[in-house]
């Protein structure tokens, strides 16, 4: 679990570590405005673009495969963000954040 969870706060994504999903999940479900939701899908957008850079370079094919799912991840929870699924967005990342 993250440290301290806030909502209005944003989550320093700096790489796609368990912890880093871990702590975005934490948000996501305590965020309750739409301001908080706008926050979570610039957080997933990072997690999206970090994987995309990994996924250019990766030569390893079970580490190119685990990347390749967190990427798809990432976008179908943007987009479930975007529609209010909030559960099923938290469900399509925690398997990663469990990892």
């Amino acid at each position: 679990m993250a440290p301290s969870v806030n909502p209005a706060h944003i989550v320093s994504v700096i790489d796609f570590s368990p912890a880093t999903l871990a702590n975005i999940l934490a948000h996501i479900e305590v965020s309750t405005t739409f301001e908080h939701y706008v926050y979570r899908e610039a957080e997933l957008d990072a997690v999206w673009s970090l994987t995309d850079f990994s996924l250019r370079t990766e030569r390893d094919v079970a580490v190119r495969a685990a990347v390749t799912d967190l990427h798809e991840a990432a976008h179908r929870a943007h987009d479930l963000l975007g529609e209010h699924r909030i559960g099923e967005a938290v469900e399509s990342l925690r398997p990663f954040a469990n990892a």
